[in-house]
């Protein structure tokens, strides 16, 4: 077995089936906060996680990046796991995951579902290209209603493009490139852009200062390349390399020395990621290099790999994140509670 090889091995030793999808028949539905523990407080990658696409493409648009057919546990639509269908990038996420079952095998009612998310995108998008969030985002960042997410530009594009590539209707390909402009603007001009090191980089969260949440402008560059492979739109190629160079140049920055960092928002105390979010960018990592190869990809994964690998790692993770959360609530009742925390 090669470096990498033992690495991994004793990355996934100690975790319960992070990569392992539920049964067809499984009770699926996401677990509620009594039975989620400290996945409650944060995401533990031990109750959840979204491995490789497994008909990711390097040369096309065939399977998405990241597998999320966990998000499509139902095909009737509108799925009963949407609770609130302001929440575009789990419409989103759960269109790639319908469009990835049926990429499976697993049925046409699965593209109906796909394309029934898409369609419900396509009715809700702003004529500049934007999906508005119209509830305030009060946990983690400070964001102000209205507000755009650059994970759901991309994400939403990325199915969008799949759509119109497997339909052919053109209203796939239109709200496709529709969606990539905000992508293109600053915060400040009703966009998602900011600027890491001089270089662009799509805004999950366009907070003020930027807050620059790393798997989020992941997912934001997958969109612009599916654009700019599956319509070919040279435009879409030329921001996503840019995006791929701002990566490339800033993964340190994610780098604390033994473990990732969610973002690099100036918190009370530095955002570590969780292990889910960790397990994710090692992920992201992997499927990036596949699809537009640096070197600072390949050795930054591996990098994290071994810091998941070290039990004293992931201890002090797990109680920096607490410490984390205990700073920043995500749970708004409980923050309001807090001194430290009252707006």
């Amino acid at each position: 077995m090669d470096a990498e090889g033992s690495l991994t091995r004793i990355y996934y030793a100690g975790r319960v089936g992070a990569a392992h999808r539920p049964a067809e028949n499984a009770d699926v539905r996401a677990p509620d906060e009594s039975r989620r523990s400290s996945a409650g407080f944060f995401s533990s990658a031990k109750s959840f996680s979204l491995p490789l696409g497994p008909a990711l493409d390097p040369h096309g648009v065939t399977g998405y990046p990241i597998d999320m057919r966990v998000k499509s546990r139902s095909t009737s639509w509108p799925a009963p796991a949407l609770h609130h269908m302001q929440l575009y990038v789990s419409v989103a996420q759960y269109g790639l995951g319908a469009y990835e079952q049926w990429l499976a095998g697993e049925g046409e009612e699965c593209l109906a579902s796909a394309r029934a998310a898409a369609m419900h995108l396509i009715s809700r998008q702003e004529p500049d290209g934007s999906w508005l969030h119209h509830k305030a985002f009060m946990h983690t960042f400070p964001l102000v209603p209205p507000w755009r997410c650059g994970m759901v530009q991309g994400e939403a594009a990325s199915l969008l493009v799949r759509l119109h590539k497997t339909t052919g209707e053109e209203v796939f390909a239109e709200a496709a490139v529709r969606a990539l402009a905000p992508l293109s603007r600053a915060r400040e001009d009703g966009g998602v852009r900011a600027l890491l090191d001089g270089r662009p980089w799509p805004e999950e969260y366009p907070t003020d200062p930027p807050s620059f949440v790393l798997n989020g402008a992941i997912f934001a560059m997958w969109g612009l390349r599916d654009v700019g492979v599956g319509l070919g739109d040279a435009d879409a190629t030329r921001a996503f390399e840019e995006g791929v160079d701002a990566l490339a140049a800033n993964l340190h920055r994610f780098d604390n020395g033994w473990w990732s960092l969610y973002c690099l928002f100036p918190h009370p105390i530095i955002a570590v990621a969780s292990s889910f979010y960790h397990d994710l960018h090692i992920t992201q990592l992997r499927a990036m290099d596949m699809l537009s190869t640096r070197p600072e990809f390949e050795t930054t994964r591996l990098r994290w790999i071994s810091y998941a690998s070290s039990r004293w790692n992931r201890q002090r993770n797990f109680a920096t994140k607490a410490v984390f959360r205990m700073l920043v609530p995500r749970n708004r009742l409980f923050a309001r509670r807090m001194p430290w925390t009252r707006l």
